[in-house]
């Protein structure tokens, strides 16, 4: 963030000192009536809600340390990270303002798009794959904002509203539902081109519409909306894809490491994902790299920043296993030789999801900050434990629950689970296997699953006695905790928020 502020500054010196900096010699005007008329300006504003949404996830998601995976030390300038790890977080804290911030910034885009795509002097065909991936957008956008935050304000219009009161989730879901389904009828079920990179899907297809549909219905069965007649419906949609993935050229991939190898920035269980090219010559919008890592998640011994590792009773209750090698970093390079995570500084094993990228050398385990590691926003493995959970919760585990689930165990060089006692405790050992496979910060994390299962108490009652010390108590039947408070910026701005 130093260098884009420092760059940033130097332009604005260099216009500065212009001696006709004033002098307006306007050549042309874009405005929302001028634009939106060609199948270019489509699909720059495709391009444009692309780049947008990439950027809510390409540095920490700080209010997701409330969960019972991650944790950092509370220390310098980490204690923004460290306030929602001990729940003491305020709206003046500085690390969730920029997925606010993107969040809405995606939405005011598809908001301008919806409003104008009809005015293209193209065919309804293409016009419709414009605006089907803006209802996408908005529709994932308003998702991660009530899970994360809420009750917040429901934009739907290009007209800035500084009035604007919160509205409900129920509400919210509304609008993410009828968002997807009609995204589900307008975009295709592949690209070509660009947006296409070795039959990778870098756009939303109808698979990725229907997985997303999927998640929220699971996510509308659980807490705060408790609606459970939603589980037969994300069972179904998660079947779709299931029984289609061939479709969209989506699969497990065999080996669990491959997902984190930076020759897989493209790869086939990546039903949905930011894309980020860092080696871009002068790319230095934050939604151009990925800060996600190598240096984000390394230790401070190795040059890293120290954002983030694993929480220990977590970890020690990890299965042993591939996935667990290709999960976490348990050594690290200090002065020339490798130490046990033991002796480090923060005395925690790390997450190595993001850490091999372009510029990392595993010898020297030296990588820049700025990369393009694939942010994986909703991988094929989601979908299965989709459907196992909403399957055995709706109509009862059966024999496709189990292979949905033990293809994931499978993987990760788990033995199969041959059978649960009750409904309910399949779905809680679904819960658990969730939490093993998408630990740490992927952007399908464990933090959601505690708040939907109502577990954030119950989850950090197990606390180890060598993490910093809770200072807020979280509350399960309060839900005390649960939501991250509304940036102090927009509330200064907006009493009614």
């Amino acid at each position: 963030m130093k260098r884009i502020t420092i760059f940033l500054c130097l332009v604005f010196v260099a216009y500065s000192c212009s001696n006709d900096f004033l002098v307006e010699q306007p050549k042309a005007s874009i405005t929302t009536q001028t634009f939106y008329k060609t199948q270019n300006d489509l699909d720059m504003a495709t391009l444009a809600l692309y780049a947008m949404f990439s950027g809510v996830f390409d540095q920490v998601t700080a209010p997701v340390y409330g969960s019972d995976d991650i944790t950092v030390l509370r220390a310098g300038n980490k204690f923004m990270y460290s306030d929602f790890d001990v729940f003491s977080a305020t709206s003046s804290s500085p690390a969730y303002v920029n997925m606010w911030i993107y969040l809405y910034g995606t939405i005011k885009q598809s908001n301008a798009l919806l409003t104008n795509y009809s005015n293209a002097l193209v065919s309804e065909d293409l016009k419709n794959v414009a605006a089907g991936q803006a209802y996408f957008y908005r529709a994932i956008s308003y998702f991660y904002l009530t899970r994360l935050w809420g009750a917040v304000p429901l934009v739907k219009d290009i007209v800035p509203n500084y009035s604007i009161q919160v509205s409900q989730p129920e509400e919210i879901y509304a609008l993410i539902v009828s968002d997807l389904e009609k995204a589900e009828t307008m975009v295709p079920d592949n690209y070509t081109g660009d947006r296409n990179k070795g039959g990778v899907n870098i756009a939303p297809t109808k698979g990725a519409v229907k997985a997303l549909l999927a998640d929220v219905y699971l996510t509308m069965a659980g807490w705060p909306l408790k609606q459970t007649d939603k589980y037969v419906i994300a069972a179904a949609k998660a079947k779709e894809v299931i029984d289609n993935k061939g479709k969209w050229n989506i699969d497990l991939l065999p080996n669990f490491a491959d997902l984190w190898k930076k020759e897989g920035q493209y790869n086939k269980e990546t039903v949905f994902g930011c894309y980020y090219n860092g080696r871009t010559p002068g790319a230095w919008a934050d939604y151009n790299g990925n800060q996600s890592g190598p240096e984000s998640p390394q230790p401070v011994e190795e040059g890293g920043w120290d954002d983030g590792f694993a929480e220990l009773t977590f970890f020690k209750n990890f299965p042993a296993g591939p996935r667990k090698d290709a999960t976490f970093q348990i050594d690290v390079l200090s002065g020339g030789k490798l130490i046990p995570w033991t002796e480090c500084q923060s005395k925690h094993p790390y997450y190595k999801k993001f850490i091999d990228d372009f510029t990392y050398n595993p010898v020297t385990r030296w990588g820049d900050w700025w990369g393009d590691h694939t942010e994986p926003v909703i991988r094929y493995a989601e979908v299965l434990l989709i459907y196992a959970e909403a399957k055995a919760m709706s109509s009862g585990a059966d024999q496709s629950t189990y292979d949905a689930l033990n293809a994931v165990r499978s993987r990760a060089g788990l033995p199969n689970l041959i059978v649960a006692p009750t409904n309910q405790a399949f779905r809680d050992s679904v819960i658990v296997e969730r939490g093993w496979e998408f630990a740490g910060l992927e952007p399908n994390c464990r933090w959601y699953d505690l708040l939907r299962t109502e577990t954030v108490a119950k989850a950090n009652s197990s606390r180890d006695h060598a993490e910093v010390p809770l200072i807020g108590k979280p509350d399960d039947s309060q839900h005390t905790f649960y939501w991250a408070p509304i940036p102090i910026f927009d509330t200064n701005l907006n009493s009614n928020l």
